[in-house]
């Protein structure tokens, strides 16, 4: 038997913790980047498949 959990957690900190794990295999920023943004958009394509499914997974744009 096969057990999975799942956290929610704000889009900012999936961001932040994808750049701060990219930043511990690289130093060059643009290798960072580009590492950060694949974690970034495979949790989300994995989210929306896993979690949603047929729903579109939706990040809304909090207003400062």
């Amino acid at each position: 038997m096969k057990t999975t959990l799942f956290e929610t957690v704000s889009f900012g900190d999936l961001v932040v913790a994808a750049f701060d794990e990219a930043a511990t295999h690289s130093t060059d920023p643009l290798e960072v980047a580009r590492l950060a943004t694949a974690v970034v958009i495979g949790t989300a394509r994995k989210a929306r498949t896993t979690l949603c499914g047929d729903h579109r997974l939706v990040f809304h744009r909090v207003s400062a």
